[in-house]
């Protein structure tokens, strides 16, 4: 008789097997997302007013900064921007800025729902149960990416910064989309199989 327990498949390892493929693929899903909205604003964002009066002024404003400004925006974090006298202002660019289309918001979605059955698949999800979990451990890479983007996406303007919201960057785009749209993108493709 043998006292080391079995693998089962609700247990401990095929968990961290499901969270760790969720986490991956989770990064990835952000990736991806942020490429795709490179490719549908940076021609934009160069060609604008805008970047041409920060440049002017001396700020090292890349298009990527700005790009990630709005990949942020379509997961309904704002930017902040310094104001007069110390103020601070908020924007949603997708919404405050005509050129860019609202088709942005639909980018995030589409790839937490993919990343989240790619998830499940990949984790071996058998039960529903399982590939929610799957889906949800996209929430620990999602949530790399946003947090770095907190820094990585940060332009000084003389004492000012702009930057992406930290707070709802973290609760909003690092947890609340992924957990709940890889979730349901890991349950529909077990459910499918």
């Amino acid at each position: 008789m043998s006292t080391t327990p079995e693998s089962t498949p609700g247990s401990t390892p095929s968990t961290l097997r499901s969270v760790g493929s969720g986490g991956v693929a989770g990064l990835g899903a952000a990736l991806f997302g942020y490429l795709v909205t490179y490719l549908l604003t940076s021609s934009t964002i160069e060609n604008s007013t805008a970047s041409q009066v920060l440049e002017a002024l001396g700020s090292d404003v890349s298009t990527w900064k700005v790009v990630g400004w709005v990949f942020m925006s379509a997961h309904g974090v704002t930017t902040r921007f310094p104001g007069l006298f110390g103020t601070t202002s908020s924007a949603n660019l997708i919404e405050g800025v005509e050129a860019f289309s609202p088709v942005l918001y639909v980018v995030p979605v589409v790839a937490l729902l993919a990343a989240g059955a790619l998830a499940a698949v990949v984790g071996g999800a058998s039960s529903t149960r399982d590939g929610a979990l799957a889906g949800a451990g996209t929430t620990v890479g999602y949530l790399v990416f946003a947090l770095a983007g907190i820094a990585l996406f940060t332009v000084s303007v003389g004492d000012a910064a702009v930057s992406p919201d930290p707070v709802t960057s973290a609760l909003l785009a690092g947890v609340a989309y992924p957990a709940v749209l890889g979730t349901v993108g890991g349950v529909a493709a077990t459910a499918l199989r």
